[in-house]
């Protein structure tokens, strides 16, 4: 039986993570209380010869193979056991692992500036948007399928300043995801958590703790034409509804609130 009264998590200081999303959120747990983020160890289990293979190398809760907190995109990296694990992208298909949640790359930004994010429809003056780069052979391809369908394109290496990037994102209507390295892109979560519409395609995931619905969180398009044509029967009334429970479910389930109510949801269940 696994049980957690406060949350002792173990965040890895081995492993090239850059300390953005989930890792970052830890510490505004720990600053709210919620938690106790103790350093893991500083170098990996001679048995592994990459350290991002390592169980050292990821987050856990209460001990290194307890609750594995997995927050890499895709399950390549998985080569170790865990008791019981929380995955936030890709997940295995057994009875000790769980879809879990997403947040924002930079959530302790996002939170202080997301609710300027969430602009009227009169605000909105781009229908169909993306700001993204390149990841994977599937992902160009589709690119040159929608580019000349939306409003606003974005799509290569060169980073925009993350502030101007939301901003971006903001004055979308529909916002176009495309997969990127896993089935979970951080552009979907900052995209629901402003109110802009998703518009996901073939590869996006909608498995979540809390499962998006389509036509109720989102729009599912095979192509930029059939996307076109289920927007084109949207109302303005219709689009603030989706809008709305685009943020309703934001705050659920990806909040740096949410994610804590979540993330001990599921831990309940595991102790049931």
């Amino acid at each position: 039986m696994i049980w957690v009264l406060k949350m002792k998590i173990i965040k890895p200081v081995i492993g090239g993570h850059d300390g953005s999303c989930f890792r970052e959120l830890y510490d505004i747990w720990e600053e709210k209380g919620y938690c106790e983020v103790i350093a893991g160890p500083s170098h990996r289990d001679h048995s592994y010869s990459c350290d991002t293979d390592s169980p050292q190398a990821k987050c856990w809760i209460n001990d290194i193979g307890d609750i594995l907190l997995y927050d890499m995109p895709l399950l390549d990296r998985l080569k170790h056991d865990y008791n019981f694990g929380l995955f936030a992208n890709e997940c295995p298909n057994d009875s000790k692992s769980k879809n879990w949640t997403f947040v924002p790359k930079h959530p302790r930004f996002y939170d202080s500036v997301k609710k300027d994010l969430r602009r009227n429809l009169s605000d909105r003056n781009i229908n169909i948007g993306f700001v993204g780069a390149p990841t994977n052979p599937t992902r160009n391809k589709l690119a040159q399928d929608w580019h000349s369908f939306c409003d606003l394109f974005h799509f290569h290496s060169s980073q925009i300043q993350h502030p101007e990037y939301l901003n971006v994102l903001s004055h979308m209507k529909y916002g176009l995801c495309l997969r990127g390295v896993g089935p979970k892109c951080l552009r979907d979560i900052e995209l629901i958590g402003m109110g802009t519409v998703p518009i996901f395609t073939e590869g996006v995931s909608s498995e979540y703790f809390e499962n998006l619905e389509e036509g109720h969180h989102f729009i599912f398009a095979n192509s930029p034409e059939e996307a076109l044509e289920k927007i084109s029967t949207i109302s303005d009334e219709q689009w603030k509804t989706l809008s709305s429970n685009c943020i309703e479910w934001f705050e659920r389930n990806c909040s740096v609130n949410g994610v804590y109510e979540t993330t001990m949801k599921l831990l309940e269940e595991v102790n049931c």
